[in-house]
């Protein structure tokens, strides 16, 4: 059997992070990838020509096609590939797309079968419908950012929150559009937006019972930490559960802590926090971390490293379950970067390639919609592809 998503046929009208990104999800499972891209500009000659980490990684398993579609020789091209394709995926703005004639109702006219999925930054309706979004916003506008320093700036995540999900949720809702066409015939729009991303990725946090008056609060709870160990490393630790935090306390020799019953009760876990803490520090700070390690392992209390990022390639957990891919760019050489984050048993792995330089694949793409050499070569002199 080949890979699971072989045959079907994608056309990627996005920039930024979250839709390249839905793109190579289903790219890696081996749905073929045409990257629309207009011909060489400042903003995206850059990116195609050195490789950064954000094109690297969002890009892969694709072809690249430059494309003006300004132009009604370039809609006319792109009419030809939606005619012949499942997919198309977008994050322009609505009215943008229009004025392209990509949207999805132009695109519906074309190819009633294709499913066209589209992102925003804060959902299509309401008074932010219209307005650009990036991570951060999104991130703050959601709650994400609940957490302050001491002055009480609002904390940021650490890391892009809503660009990376949008892939995983917009690549499900693809496939179940996908999965009811062939029920019913038809395509449709999918739609999702960062702002949706960044609520859903606070599944178990952003939950409010409506009939309590008690606010939302962190749910940290004093059972778990990160600590500094004597190599100035540290370890990260959950004894979320009443019999690990016991064993916890027997390896760090506190039987007077171990059965404090504030230890797992939310309502008094302030005070035993700043009574407790401090002791816990201390002693993980008497024993390197790979000791600690070891001897809460022995003790099945659950626990990890806290990893530096170049690490993290190397660690044997990640190498041994392949949870990164090696492709060889044609710029910066070899590169690492996350693999699928699943495996089919029954379906065949994709061999990966590199992202592809700006309009490496124009010529081919137009010869497979059966344009001559002559009307390509027109294309070109025009400037339109």
């Amino acid at each position: 059997m080949g890979p699971a998503l072989e045959g079907l046929k994608v056309i990627d009208l996005t920039t930024g992070i979250a839709g390249p990104g839905t793109a190579v999800y289903l790219a890696d499972q081996g749905a073929e990838v045409i990257r629309i891209e207009p011909p060489r500009s400042e903003a995206n000659s850059d990116l195609a020509a050195d490789g950064g980490s954000g094109f690297v990684v969002q890009n892969r398993n694709k072809r690249s096609v430059t494309l003006n579609l300004t132009t009604p020789e370039g809609k006319a091209v792109f009419r030809k590939l939606a005619e012949r394709s499942d997919v198309v995926i977008s994050n322009m703005r609505a009215a943008a797309a229009t004025k392209l004639g990509v949207d999805y109702a132009a695109v519906r006219e074309i190819n009633p079968r294709l499913i066209y999925a589209a992102i925003t930054a804060y959902g299509p309706k309401g008074p932010y419908a219209l307005k650009p979004g990036y991570d951060r916003l999104t991130q703050g506008f959601s709650g994400a950012q609940y957490r302050k320093w001491e002055d009480g700036t609002p904390v940021s995540t650490g890391i892009f929150l809503s660009d990376p999900s949008v892939p995983m949720i917009l690549a499900y809702g693809i496939t179940l559009a996908l999965l009811q066409r062939e029920q019913t015939g038809k395509g449709q729009l999918v739609e999702t937006s960062l702002l949706q991303a960044a609520i859903a990725m606070q599944m178990t946090q952003l939950v409010k019972f409506e009939n309590s008056p008690e606010p939302l609060r962190d749910l940290d709870m004093p059972t778990y930490g990160i600590y500094r160990c004597s190599d100035d490393t540290y370890v990260n630790v959950t004894a979320l559960r009443p019999q690990q935090f016991r064993r916890m306390c027997e390896v760090l020799d506190l039987p007077h802590i171990r059965d404090d019953p504030r230890a797992n009760n939310p309502t008094g876990n302030r005070d035993f926090r700043e009574e407790v803490l401090p002791i816990i520090h201390a002693i993980f700070e008497t024993k390197p971390a790979a000791e600690w390690l070891e001897l809460l392992d022995a003790a099945d209390v659950p626990v990890a490293p806290v990893l530096e990022r170049d690490d993290v390639f190397y660690e044997p957990q990640m190498v041994e379950n392949n949870m990164f891919i090696r492709v060889d760019h044609a710029v910066k050489g070899p590169v690492l970067s996350f693999a699928p984050p699943f495996t089919l048993s029954d379906a065949d792995a994709v061999t990966h390639r590199p992202p592809p330089l700006l309009g490496e694949h124009t010529v081919e793409v137009l010869t497979e919609l059966d344009l001559t050499q002559e009307e390509i070569a027109e294309l070109q002199t025009k400037g339109i592809v």
